[in-house]
């Protein structure tokens, strides 16, 4: 067991994760904390903890945009070539891992709050239901999702949202490149795997407490709900 706290808020996509983790920073910088944002890194080698350690709370996302991570984005999640559920099933292994030993554990061993945006959930999630993939067992044991595993988070806020009007707001986005996960019948696939017993189940085998967040509503209503979950349930000032 680590001695900090891992907040992991995941879902299907444009469900507002985003909306989540900005009002959760916001309820961090209020409370006064040291915030430290992988965003804000510019280094083209992913951070090590041992150089950033003097912070309250990191504030981390998957895929990075760092070696494996910036492939994953710029070449891997391409739909006009797609690549298969099988290579981007490793390509987000090997770069979870790199950045589970490189930052999350050894923050997680010195005490530490770490918020992330998507972690190994999504990978349980996605993978598997793409073309040319792989099983949920070959998934699972690839050493970046085991590891992963281990230091599951504390929390799992998971995202609630039609895949209609996820749909809708990806299509919304002012930037063209969607890559192959903006897909319509993909997005209800993962809102039903998000959904599942299974993986709920999986979570809370390994210590995680699931919350969903319920993120239809309105900009404002989906930040003060995230924000009584975190102020309330799981972290406080």
């Amino acid at each position: 067991m680590h001695k900090g706290k891992f907040i992991m808020v995941d879902g299907l996509t444009g469900s507002g994760k985003s909306t989540i983790m900005n009002a959760v920073h916001a309820w961090a910088l209020n409370c006064g904390h040291r915030i430290w944002r992988l965003q804000d890194w510019k280094e083209p080698a992913p951070p090590r903890f041992e150089y950033i350690q003097d912070y309250d709370v990191y504030f981390t996302y998957e895929p990075t945009r760092s070696w494996v991570g910036s492939a994953i984005r710029y070449e891997l999640s391409r739909d006009d070539e797609p690549y298969g559920g099988e290579e981007l099933a490793h390509a987000f292994a090997l770069d979870r891992e790199i950045m589970y030993r490189r930052l999350v554990v050894p923050a997680l061993n010195a005490g530490k709050t770490i918020i992330q945006d998507r972690g190994v959930g999504s990978s349980l999630v996605y993978q598997p239901a793409m073309k040319n993939s792989v099983s949920l067992e070959t998934v699972l044991a690839l050493p970046g999702n085991r590891l992963a595993l281990e230091y599951a988070p504390n929390a799992l806020i998971l995202t609630k949202l039609d895949a209609e009007v996820a749909m809708e707001r990806i299509r919304a986005r002012s930037d063209d490149s969607k890559g192959v996960f903006a897909d319509l019948n993909f997005i209800k696939t993962q809102g039903e795997r998000f959904a599942s017993s299974w993986l709920r189940a999986l979570f809370q085998s390994h210590g995680t407490t699931v919350h969903d967040l319920d993120t239809a509503g309105t900009l404002e209503e989906t930040q003060k709900r995230a924000t009584d979950l975190i102020n309330s349930t799981l972290i406080t000032c």
